[in-house]
Parts: structure tokens; C-alpha cells; sequence
């Protein structure tokens, strides 16, 4: 798994980039969200002011916390929106690599695996064939069943089965990624 994890970092580290320039056209959404609602608090401030000077700044205050609150929450939903384009990425990348980092990356993780959970490896359909040799080579079974997984395996134990496919681990250290990935970029 920290074949996997150099190869997430790797792709964060990419996203870096892609990162600073969402966030700068997001910042620039922002300063214009600012403005016009400065610009129409400061209309509202002259237009009150001849009636009362009190309202009218509670107006402006009202816009300004309404327009600051948007952009936070416009902020916000960038974040989220990049960081979840890095954790489908970095998914993308793990299955999209070439047969013999792919097979070395699936090696590292059988290395580590407790056989008491099984011998069997389940794998997909796609996987069969450019795994078989690395599954045996560290001690494993290739079993002759497929799973509908995009990349991973599943480790066979009777009736029991142990998901280490990308999806289920990507689901199950999402916090984790989005955590890390958010200290790198933000």
C-alpha cells in the first residue's frame, strides 16, 4: 500500500498546481462577489441615509456579511470540488498504470498481506491475465473467479472475502486522503 500511497502523493503533489489556479480564478469570483456587494451596500447606504442613518448601516452590514458568507461557502465548494477531482485522479492513475507498475504495485500489497485471510485472489476481469504471474510468485492463488472491481484484489477465505480493491480502500481512507491532501494544497 505504500506503493499506492507514493503514487496518491505523487498525483497530489500534481494537483498542487491545478489547485492554485482554481483557487485563483475562485479568489477572483470572490473579490467581484465583494465588490458588487460593497458597490450595492454603498447605493442602499446614500439612498437610507436621508432617511436614517442607523438602517442604512445596518444594511450595509447585512450585505457585506451576506456577500462575505458567499464567498466563503464559494471557497469552500472549490475545495471540496478539487479535492474530490484529486481522489478520482489519483483512482484513475492507480488503474490506468502499465502492466508491470500495476503487477509491482499489486506485489507490494500481496507482500504484506496476512495469508490466514486467504490464499485465494480475486481480481477483475482485465487483471487476469497481467496479475496471474505475480500472484503466484508471491504465494497466492489466482482463483478463476473475476470480481467487477476497477483495481485491487479480493482475497478469498471460504465463504469470506476481504476487499482490498482501489474502491473499497480509496472509500475507506477518503477522510484520511482528503485530510492530507487538504494540508498540501490549502
Amino acid at each position: 500500500m505504500n506503493d499506492g500511497k507514493i503514487i496518491i502523493d505523487k498525483i497530489i503533489s500534481d494537483a498542487e498546481k491545478v489547485a492554485s489556479v482554481t483557487i485563483a480564478q475562485a479568489q477572483k469570483e470572490v473579490d467581484a462577489l465583494l465588490k458588487t456587494a460593497k458597490d450595492k451596500a454603498h447605493r442602499q447606504l446614500d439612498q437610507l441615509d436621508r432617511d436614517a442613518q442607523s438602517e442604512a448601516a445596518a444594511v450595509k452590514a447585512k450585505e457585506i456579511s451576506a456577500a462575505d458568507m458567499q464567498a466563503k461557502k464559494k471557497i469552500l465548494e472549490t475545495k471540496q470540488e478539487i479535492l474530490a477531482e484529486i481522489i478520482a485522479e489519483a483512482e484513475n492513475r492507480l488503474v490506468s498504470m502499465e502492466d508491470a507498475e500495476y503487477a509491482k504495485v499489486i506485489g507490494g500489497m500481496l507482500e504484506k498481506l496476512d495469508k490466514s485471510l486467504g490464499t485465494e485472489i480475486i481480481v477483475s476481469k482485465k487483471d487476469a491475465a497481467r496479475l496471474a504471474d505475480v500472484v503466484k510468485e508471491k504465494g497466492f492463488v489466482l482463483s478463476e473467479k473475476t470480481a467487477d472491481i476497477k483495481g485491487g484484489f479480493i482475497v478469498k477465505n471460504g465463504d469470506i472475502e476481504y476487499n482490498y480493491s482501489f474502491e473499497s480502500i480509496i472509500t475507506v481512507e477518503k477522510e484520511a486522503i482528503r485530510q492530507a491532501a487538504a494540508e498540501i494544497l490549502f
